[in-house]
Formats: C-alpha cells, structure tokens, sequence
C-alpha cells in the first residue's frame, strides 16, 4: 500500500509560541530526517524544504529505495520562506493538490502516517480522505493528539495512574507561580519551570539558590538569591513564559538526575496494550543532543519500573481515545528514584532511528547491537563528509551490519549532520563514533 508521511514536527500544536529562525531551520531539518519512511516509488513526504538529490542518493543506497524528488511534496513558497507544517501551510490547497497530481488522481486507501496528528495534519487527512472513521477520527478533530504533548496533562495523567513525578505545581497566573516557587524552593533549593506546551527542552527555565549556571533539563539557568522577592521574580518570569499559546506552567522541585531515559510505544486505542518499540537513554549536554539504544546504565529492576509505569501511561491515554505513536521521558535521581517528566502523543526523535535500525540489522535491534546517535554536528558538504567517512572506514557496512549512518543533512542551510552509529556492544559503538568524530572534527577544524 502506498504511503503519505506528513512530517509536521514543531508545528503549532506542539510549540506553545512561535520559533525563532535558527530553531525553525533545526526543525526543517528534522522534518527531512523522515525521508527515511518513503519506502516505493509512490510514497510521498510532505517536508517544509526540498531534500538534497545528493541525501536521496544516498538514502537509496543505503535502503535499497528508487527514491527521487518526485517523492518530496513542499508546501507553496517552501523553499523561498522559512515555513513550518501548520494550517496554513498544509491546507491552502496546494499540498493536497500536488499530493494528487502526483499520485495521477485519488489517494483514497492509501496509508498515512503523521509525525503530529494535530488538527492540521487531520484537515489535510480529510481533504484527501485517509482521515478514518469513528471515535478515533473524532477525538483527532478534537485535538485529542494535541493534549498528549501538553506538560499539564501528563501530570494529570500520571497522578490518575499513580506513577512517580516530581512534587509539583500547575500555575495559571503570576500570584500562583510565585507561591509555587516560594513553597517547591526549599526542597531541593532548584525548581524547573515548565511551559505547557514547547517541544524537548525549549521553554524549560531552572531556578537555583546554588552558584551554578547549568542544569540538565533547562535552556536557562537563573539564580534566585537567598531573601529575593519571590513575587517580583515570578512577575518578570511570567511574561517570558505565559505567551501566545502557553497560558499555564508546571513548576517542579528539581532533582538532580544520573541519566535521563526514554521509551516509546504504539498505542493501539482502547481495551488494547501499547507495543513497546524501543527504549534508551537521552543524551544531555545539558539538554538533549541524542540517545544511547539500549540504556546501558539502568540495572535490570530500573529498566523493568521504567517500562511498566510508561506502558501504563500510555494503556491510560488509548482508553482516553489516543492512538499513535507515543514517547514517555523518565529520569533516575541521583538517590535511584525513578520519576516521570513527560509523555509526548507522537513520533519523537527516535522513530526513524528506530526505523532505521529494523531496517538495516531487523527488528530484534535491541537484543543484539547498541546504537548511539549525536544531533546537529558541524559537517562540510555532504559528498565531502561521506567521502572522509567511507576513507575513515567507519560507514556503515550491510556485511557486517555495524559502522555510521547519516540518517539527516544540511550541510547547505545550517553546516550541520545528525550521526546514527550501530555498534555490536557498547564498546563497539562507542569506538565508531570516536572515530567518527575524530572525522567531522578534523573537516570543519
């Protein structure tokens, strides 16, 4: 059957108030990443940019794919403006236009898959008629998929189900986030404030009464001095936070974390279990940069708890009416305990990874290699860059199932790579990917 991919990642309903250019241009380049999923000559990827020839080259070498730019749908005015996959770009008639030119008429039975089914990405099912039928479409064109990346309701969620979060407040005003403030400080002297709705760490602000200026978890750090006007900070916060779509944050005693963990389900909907898919740890400098597939950290029991509280996590959100794809993000503090921060009701940065990995060594990829991968890495052109890794010996060989994948490029716009190495243990991998970055660092020195 053939397939439309909608990459629609860091769209309206996932980012509370509007990006900055760089941050939209790091979201076009993962948008591209999805490439990846376009398995016939039919398959098409709705992407806010063109891709590279040279990328599609070689994403049909290494897939065994016939993959052209035919399979690439772009938006009006996608490559002269800097656009991201919302309403107003999707559903101006001219992706599904061109979806249909393409396809010589109707896509009807076609499959799709959506990064976000967010209410966008469902206009644009409907248009073309692969939107479903039943509950499943309606709590879609509700905005069902939407609640599922809001901070909000994952504490909702996780207190209905008992699962362990942080000591935790929800504030919709300056009066309420400075009480939460004052009353969660004293725990551990750091709280993070959270926008409801942003995507990885964006949006994420730590308040600390230590001398230190970086936290695992926070794009920004900001003291809060013994005897400070609590209600005068929140003020001033308030405004940096509570914008355009985000009218409520989360506040939460910070703890101090040995390794940020991941895992990611299929939801099947209701009265069916989630399909666990993967899991890892999240790799932080000091927000997420990549992930190490499988955790090597966690011992047996923590991996255990942390599968069974994210697996109920998401049995609650299907019997809420959610299908689809589903990442659930967990830490291990510095004392062993485990606590959840967040579910998010989509694709994530781990799904064409784990695309990638079934592919190329099958599906029982966990058992049998260890997979690390790195985001935006400084990379000269692409031909150069693969030049010097296949000189490197260090890309990826199908005879010996191991060695580096470039699963995204854009070396023209941002001068930057994503990494996948696929390593037979731990060791393995991580000596891949030293030489791997002894590579890139050496081109762009």
């Amino acid at each position: 059957m053939s397939r439309i991919v909608i990459a629609n990642v860091d769209s309206d309903a996932m980012c509370g108030n509007d990006m900055p250019p760089e941050i939209h241009a790091l979201s076009s380049m993962c948008c591209c990443r999805l490439i990846v999923m376009a398995e016939s000559e039919q398959d098409m990827v709705v992407v806010p940019h063109s891709i590279s020839d040279e990328f599609i080259r070689y994403v049909n070498e290494l897939l065994g794919r016939n993959l052209s730019a035919r399979n690439v749908v772009v938006p009006r005015d996608g490559d002269e403006k800097q656009l991201i996959l919302n309403d107003e770009s999707l559903n101006d008639g001219y992706v599904a236009a061109e979806i249909r030119s393409r396809a010589g008429g109707s896509v009807a039975g076609w499959e799709l898959e959506t990064y976000f089914s967010d209410r966008a990405a469902v206009t644009l099912a409907e248009e073309l008629q692969l939107a479903g039928a039943g509950p499943a479409r309606n709590f879609l064109r509700a905005g069902g998929a939407e609640t599922y990346n809001s901070k909000v309701l994952f504490r909702q969620l996780a207190e209905a189900i008992g699962a362990p979060v942080a000591e935790g407040r929800i504030a919709a005003s300056e009066r309420e986030l400075a009480g939460a403030i004052a009353e969660l400080m004293d725990r551990t002297g750091r709280v993070m404030v959270k926008q409801d709705l942003n995507s990885g760490s964006a949006g994420n602000t730590a308040l600390t009464s230590f001398d230190e200026d970086v936290l695992t978890g926070a794009s920004r750090v900001r003291r809060l001095t013994r005897g400070a006007d609590v209600a005068e900070v929140a003020r001033e916060l308030w405004t940096e936070v509570a914008v355009q779509r985000n009218t409520r944050v989360v506040v939460e005693a910070y703890h101090f974390s040995q390794a940020v963990h991941y895992t990611e389900h299929y939801v099947h909907g209701p009265g069916r279990a989630p399909a666990l898919m993967n899991f890892g740890e999240m790799r932080m400098e000091p927000t997420f940069i990549g992930f190490e597939i499988p955790c090597q950290r966690l011992g047996p029991q923590d991996i255990g708890e942390m599968i069974a509280h994210a697996t109920n996590l998401c049995r609650e959100a299907g019997d809420r009416g959610f299908t689809g794809y589903m990442n659930v993000d967990s830490i291990l503090t510095e004392d062993g305990q485990m606590l959840f921060t967040e579910v998010n009701g989509r694709m994530g940065d781990c799904t064409h990874i784990d695309y990638l990995a079934r592919a190329l060594v099958g599906d029982d990829y966990n058992r049998t290699h260890v997979v690390l991968t790195r985001n935006w890495v400084k990379a000269t052109s692409f031909g150069a860059t693969l030049k010097a890794l296949g000189e490197a010996g260090v890309l990826f060989d199908h005879d010996t199932r191991s060695g580096v994948v470039i699963p995204i490029e854009d070396t023209d716009r941002s001068g930057t790579v994503d990494y996948m190495v696929i390593g037979h243990d731990a060791a393995h991998a991580r000596d891949i990917e030293a030489r791997t970055l002894d590579v890139l660092r050496a081109q762009t020195a």
